[in-house]
């Protein structure tokens, strides 16, 4: 009769160190082996003997880690798998039950419980293997799931401004929500307004923990972070996740330009979509997102401060010599008869404006409803305004779903022309 063989799949010393003083005590005593990475998994579990027990450790704990070990359990129904994480999952029971778990455990776990269950997961194996003989000729399993395979990373959307007030949050709340929306794929938001960060208050939500916890983790890895980056998120009713700004200003300080890009790689790695909130600023954290992203969308307002430092902020760009052909520009809170009209704003910038949204009270509702406002009002003028520089963001499938509004008939243009009035120079 050969030993039980027991394979804990995590990075915690404390866990082995237990799971090894119990295995101690067992008789016969189980061969205990540990593996910290899930991409070599695969190769312990198909080559030499077979183990009785796998020990899935808190690492494997979000919905990622948990479809991992569905996999593993649908290839090999013989090997028992006991959960021993530091907090339930945040994901539904089913998902754990799909595991095929026979315990759940709670670390720290006590001594005794664990002893107990380890010998009813080994005896529940050894039923198993008795009951369907395993046949030596048999070809090894393969693990699609489970060997890290590439997958197309996520496209990155980043909003800046170079004034306050301009509507950053508004943006990429509803960005992201019409990505979730109308793709049907996964969407995050990272808030990299790290003093003042309003993307969680805008949706009220109370994130538990936020970029800067995500960054504190032990392991520097950069793959470590993407393995547990889900755990620090915060998820909407709508479905879009949020990586969420420090809930403390002076946190800001220590997250580093490299921490952005991998926050930003880790974010990519998950979803399909990743949307960057940015402070009214030009620091090296903004540069660092603006490298990582596919398009970058600039707001401005319809005053005077805003539009000049619009113009700084484009020319610091070209300076930096930071690619300008993916920028696309937003003006805001457009309203006639306010000293400037669209018209002479759109001279000064040969390169025109994506999209003009006008001032809107549902706009304040959304916000005071914790909602984007393409979801509480989508019939109102500022959602239809944003939805044609959204859609181009969406592959051509998605994208013929789409009502787009129409154009302005000739009496809106008309009316429009009619009450157009001149206004002084701006430049």
């Amino acid at each position: 009769m050969r030993n039980p063989r027991i394979l804990i799949l995590d990075r915690s010393f404390e866990l082995l160190g237990q799971v090894g003083e119990v295995a101690e005590e067992l008789r016969p005593r189980p061969e205990v082996v540990s593996c910290d990475r899930i991409d070599q998994v695969g190769e312990l579990l198909c080559d030499g003997e077979p183990f009785d027990v796998l020990v899935a450790g808190p690492s494997l704990g979000d919905q990622a880690g948990l479809a991992r070990l569905q996999v593993i359990h649908d290839d090999l129904p013989g090997m028992s798998i006991v959960l021993a994480f530091s907090h339930r999952p945040h994901a539904h029971l089913r998902d754990l039950v799909r595991t095929g778990a026979l315990d759940l455990l709670q670390l720290p776990v006590h001594h005794k419980q664990l002893r107990e269950s380890l010998e009813r997961a080994i005896e529940v194996s050894a039923s198993l293997r008795a009951a369907v003989p395993v046949t030596l000729a048999a070809p090894a399993p393969e693990w699609p799931s489970l060997v890290a395979q590439p997958r197309a990373l996520g496209q990155v959307f980043t909003v800046a401004s170079a004034t306050g007030g301009c509507g950053k949050t508004f943006m990429a709340t509803n960005l992201a929500y019409f990505l979730a929306h109308h793709s049907g794929k996964r969407v995050c938001v990272v808030d990299l307004d790290l003093q003042f960060g309003e993307v969680s208050t805008a949706l009220r939500l109370k994130p538990r923990y936020t970029i800067y916890d995500a960054l504190q983790r032990e392991d520097d890895d950069a793959a470590d972070l993407a393995d547990h980056f889900e755990e620090y998120l915060v998820g909407h009713e709508t479905g879009v996740q949020v990586l969420a700004a420090p809930k403390d200003p002076s946190e800001a300080d220590r997250v580093s330009p490299p921490d952005v890009t991998k926050v930003i790689d880790a974010a990519r790695k998950h979803f399909d979509y990743v949307v960057v909130d940015t402070p009214s600023a030009l620091t090296e954290i903004v540069l660092a997102a603006f490298e990582s992203s596919e398009r970058l969308f600039v707001m401005a307002t319809l005053d005077l401060p805003s539009v000049r430092n619009l113009g700084v902020f484009l020319n610091t760009l070209e300076k930096l010599k930071v690619p300008t052909d993916n920028i696309r520009l937003v003006l805001n809170k457009a309203e006639s008869d306010v000293g400037i009209e669209v018209g002479q704003v759109e001279k000064l910038f040969p390169q025109g404006f994506e999209a003009v949204l006008p001032y809107a009270k549902e706009v304040s509702r959304s916000i005071n409803l914790g909602m984007p406002v393409l979801a509480s009002s989508p019939g109102a003028e500022v959602s239809r305004s944003m939805v044609p520089t959204m859609a181009t963001l969406l592959p051509a499938e998605a994208r013929s779903r789409i009502a787009l509004p129409a154009p302005p008939s000739h009496g809106q243009r008309l009316f429009q022309r009619l009450f157009h009035r001149p206004q002084p120079s701006i430049s």
